[in-house]
């Protein structure tokens, strides 16, 4: 979907506002290190005390929460096996039943086996026992080989995904446009569309003039229709002080117009008359 924010957003954001901290590690843009450290939660951890800010606290709550869920299903799960192997040696005919397997079928179905073994020759059990060991040794290469793929294709997005935040953070400290993950969700929206379009090798750069003018477009239609009142009131005093200072400290005047626009109303300039070099060595 159009509003759906890419999955790295929120990690961009936080790498794009780290020049604004005050240097204490989980400091927010524009935060003193006064009020860093009072956001600030002690904890302690094999008996050593820390202290974390609140994202911090937050995940490690939610891992140490999955980690106990995990624990809790290993220690019933293996509770319930305690149960069956109690069974078989208690009732072994009420394990299989439990288990949904007719006692008479297993033993017969050992006997056979314990039977066959029996019945083959040297060279046939050799040859046996050679396939299983061929069997055991292609079935872990093929383990190994893909356990090696995806270790390639991890290593390989993770330098992708690293590369497309140093990409974006980059293209926003010269584009003036805000580190947010609104600002971040545009270009990543952009980006996949320009890819699903089959265009190669999209880069954040190259998409940003479209995030501009998204927020130009959606500033001019929310502003456009006030009046003067109701935009000093929407954006607020301070705002408003904002732009006609720096409207002055560029030299601009609003209420002014430029001669340039009507040329017969501004003044005519006196044509320099052009000396012969005679005339002009007389004038020295």
């Amino acid at each position: 979907m159009e509003n759906e924010v890419n999955p790295i957003a929120a990690n961009v954001v936080d790498n794009a506002q780290q020049s604004n901290t005050n240097g204490v590690p989980g400091s927010l843009p524009g935060e003193t290190k006064a009020e860093t450290v009072a956001r600030m939660y002690k904890v302690t951890v094999d008996g050593e005390e820390m202290e974390v800010d609140e994202n911090e606290l937050r995940r490690g709550y939610a891992h140490n929460k999955a980690a106990s869920k995990r624990m809790e299903e290993a220690s019933m799960s293996r509770k319930e096996a305690e149960q069956v192997l109690r069974l078989f040696k208690d009732s072994p005919r009420e394990a299989f039943k439990l288990l949904g397997r007719d006692a008479r079928q297993f033993a017969e179905q050992i006997i056979n086996e314990e039977l066959s073994e029996a019945l083959l020759s040297p060279q046939e059990r050799e040859l046996r026992d050679y396939k299983r060991q061929l069997e055991q040794y292609q079935s872990k290469e093929k383990q190994a080989r893909a356990e090696y793929e995806a270790q390639q294709l991890e290593a390989e997005m993770a330098r992708y995904t690293e590369k497309i935040q140093s990409d974006i953070i980059s293209t926003l400290e010269t584009a003036g446009l805000p580190k947010t993950e609104r600002t971040i969700g545009r270009i990543a929206y952009y980006m996949q569309s320009a890819l699903a379009a089959g265009y190669q090798n999209v880069t954040p750069a190259d998409v940003i003039e479209h995030v501009k003018k998204d927020y130009t477009s959606d500033i001019q239609a929310l502003l456009g229709g006030l009046n003067e009142d109701a935009l000093e009131a929407f954006l607020g005093v301070e705002n408003v002080r904002k732009i006609a200072k720096s409207t002055v400290k560029a030299g601009k005047n609003p209420g002014s117009v430029n001669k340039s626009v009507n040329a017969n109303r501004g003044e005519k300039s006196e044509e320099k008359k052009i000396l012969a070099p005679r005339d002009f060595f007389r004038n020295l």
